[in-house]
């Protein structure tokens, strides 16, 4: 019995020292993947089976979908209302990359780790012109790790978007 308990703890000491040296968030990305989860597709809406999303919509532009908190629309162009999230994100204090390739000016899409495990969770945003010189917005947040996240993906988009009125 003290046998398997010795190997147990060497085992998880080996672990630990290898989640320690190898860095935290390339082990995730190891064991589970790119954490570039990708974009939220508004015309084919599906968020995610378990309770560690966040979807935040401005009204008519995600009605198949359930939304978690209804926007306003925006007096800028979707491509600053883009830019601003961007500068927001950065001034956050958020550990934070943008990992969309900006070829869309609409659109960006941001992965976020936590300050101590470096859990990921992937952003994404959809700036929509609505016509009448206004535009939407689409936001989406969601964990790549784990049953629930407890609310942080709805946080984290109301704290940048928040970032965005007081503008």
């Amino acid at each position: 019995m003290l046998t398997i308990t010795f190997a147990v703890l060497v085992a998880l000491a080996v672990a630990l020292l290898f989640f320690i040296t190898y860095g935290r968030a390339d082990t995730w990305a190891l064991i589970f993947g790119n954490p570039d989860l990708g974009s939220f597709e508004r015309s084919a809406p599906v968020r995610a089976s378990r309770p560690n999303d966040a979807l935040l919509c401005t009204p008519g532009l995600c009605d198949s979908v359930t939304v978690d908190t209804a926007l306003p629309d925006y007096a800028a162009s979707p491509e600053r209302l883009i830019a601003a999230i961007d500068e927001a994100f950065r001034a956050s204090g958020e550990i934070v990359r943008r990992v969309d390739d900006t070829s869309d000016p609409a659109q960006a899409r941001f992965v976020t780790w936590t300050r101590l495990m470096r859990f990921p969770d992937t952003s994404s945003f959809e700036a929509v012109p609505l016509g009448n010189g206004r535009t939407g917005l689409v936001a989406y947040g969601r964990a790549q790790i784990g049953y629930s996240d407890r609310g942080v993906n709805r946080r984290r988009l109301e704290n940048i978007l928040a970032r965005l009125q007081s503008d």
